[in-house]
């Protein structure tokens, strides 16, 4: 075997060592809490990347985490996006978690929220505190939408733009005027 065969073995040996070793260690808590509120750094995290049920609501979620503060649970949703943006399904996800969180754990959980959003191109990572829904308008929610599945209401709204009618669940069935185009 020639010098550089040698040296190529051991420099893939080398590289898988220190890749394993990598995986070893947690993340340092300085990279956890990157991006997050002042408000929630240093505190406990209660749940991470767990599920949950309220069989009252027949709702399912897997939360991202929920810190302990002294106010009670403090939901945060982890996102990766092109833009620091917060959508409406953010707040309706967290809605739902927290009746989940509350039904399952019987710990109180904050109305508001947080989604930390890292850009996809820079990394870089801010916090958007949300307001969340009562559970009233999420129940509302969800008999509307169980009711339009099953074909009991009217089809959806139409999609506002092209690029939301190309994303639809119901583009199959559609008729909208972006159909031709999407």
């Amino acid at each position: 075997m020639g010098d550089g065969a040698f040296t190529l073995i051991l420099l893939t040996v080398g590289v898988a060592a220190a890749i394993l070793f990598a995986r070893r260690w947690p993340p340092k808590a300085a990279d956890i809490e990157r991006g997050l509120p002042a408000q929630l750094r240093g505190a406990e995290i209660a749940h991470a990347e767990r599920t949950f049920r309220s069989h009252r609501h027949g709702l399912v979620v897997r939360l991202d985490r929920a810190y302990r503060t002294e106010g009670g649970l403090q939901l945060v949703e982890l996102k990766t996006r092109h833009q620091h943006a917060v959508h409406m399904f953010d707040l309706i996800e967290l809605s739902v978690q927290r009746i989940a969180l509350e039904y399952e754990t019987g710990e109180p959980v904050s109305d508001d929220a947080w989604v930390v959003v890292q850009n996809s191109r820079t990394g870089t990572r801010r916090a958007r505190k949300v307001r969340l829904m009562d559970t009233p308008d999420i129940t509302a929610l969800r008999e509307r939408y169980d009711d339009v599945v099953q074909g009991r209401v009217g089809g959806p709204a139409p999609a506002r733009s092209p690029a939301q009618c190309r994303q639809c669940a119901h583009k199959a069935r559609c008729a909208t005027k972006f159909q031709d185009r999407a």
